[in-house]
């Protein structure tokens, strides 16, 4: 019986997928949205620390996730399934840039300032792509993908028919 060794290695190809994508697109659009509000006139209110709550909570663990994929610790650690850990993940950030967004809007529409309204916008486009990545992860795991390591079920389905009687040449009177 053959073993498999597995390592560690420097995977640059989960770069080029969707997911790999849409992990570098929600860290630059955290920090987006981190700088906005923090650059802001009020950068210590109650809306600004719940927008940066949102905004560094996403950055980091996007990044952390991007970081064990990119090393393929995903693989590695086959017992978590990673396929409903981010799904779970990123369905609840989509909520929390909703409200994040929602948050930003009001308080620009208070006289906040434009930070405040560059910081609804984009976290309005953080809840497209992290909604984006939900469906993504939704689809994988309906389609039986639950972990990187796992290829997707396929069914296939056998039909029989019954045997046919032979085909006999009945003479014309």
């Amino acid at each position: 019986m053959a073993s498999v060794r597995r390592k560690y290695f420097i995977n640059t190809a989960h770069l080029k997928i969707y997911e790999g994508k849409l992990k570098i697109a929600h860290l630059i659009v955290a920090v987006i949205v981190f700088i906005s509000v923090m650059a802001s006139d009020y950068p210590r209110s109650s809306p600004a620390n719940w927008i940066s709550f949102v905004s560094m909570a996403a950055f980091w663990t996007s990044a952390v996730l991007l970081f064990l994929h990119c090393i393929n610790a995903v693989v590695l650690l086959s017992v978590v399934p990673w396929g409903l850990l981010e799904l779970g993940y990123t369905c609840i950030w989509t909520f929390f840039w909703f409200v994040s967004g929602c948050v930003a809007a009001d308080y620009a529409s208070q006289g906040a300032g434009d930070a405040f309204a560059v910081a609804a916008f984009f976290s309005f486009v953080g809840m497209i792509i992290f909604g984006f990545n939900a469906f993504i992860y939704y689809k994988k795991w309906r389609e039986g993908a639950l972990s990187a390591n796992q290829p997707p079920r396929t069914t296939t389905t056998t039909t029989t028919t019954p045997p046919q009687p032979p085909n006999v040449d009945v003479p014309k009177y």
